[in-house]
């Protein structure tokens, strides 16, 4: 098996996500999507291009640098798509 050395905007990602399944700033919007860049939440909603957009004019950066993790609600059937 070949290890795939990650880049930099990879890792970063995978710290992000990493952080926001664990941080309690980003559970508190529960049944939403979250945008986090840098292990910060930038917004939260429920319509992922919409957020991304929104987020990455607001950071004035790429889209793909956005990590948008979803946070379930009491009610799985309401989570945003």
């Amino acid at each position: 098996m070949e290890i795939i050395q990650l880049n930099d905007l990879e890792k970063q990602r995978a710290e992000d996500l990493r952080w926001a399944l664990h941080s309690g700033e980003v559970q508190q919007h529960a049944g939403k999507l979250v945008a986090v860049r840098r292990k910060r939440v930038l917004g939260y909603g429920v319509d992922r291009e919409s957020l991304i957009a929104e987020t990455a004019n607001t950071e004035r950066c790429p889209a793909h640098d956005i990590v948008v993790v979803v946070v379930p609600g009491q009610d799985m059937a309401e989570t945003p798509k």
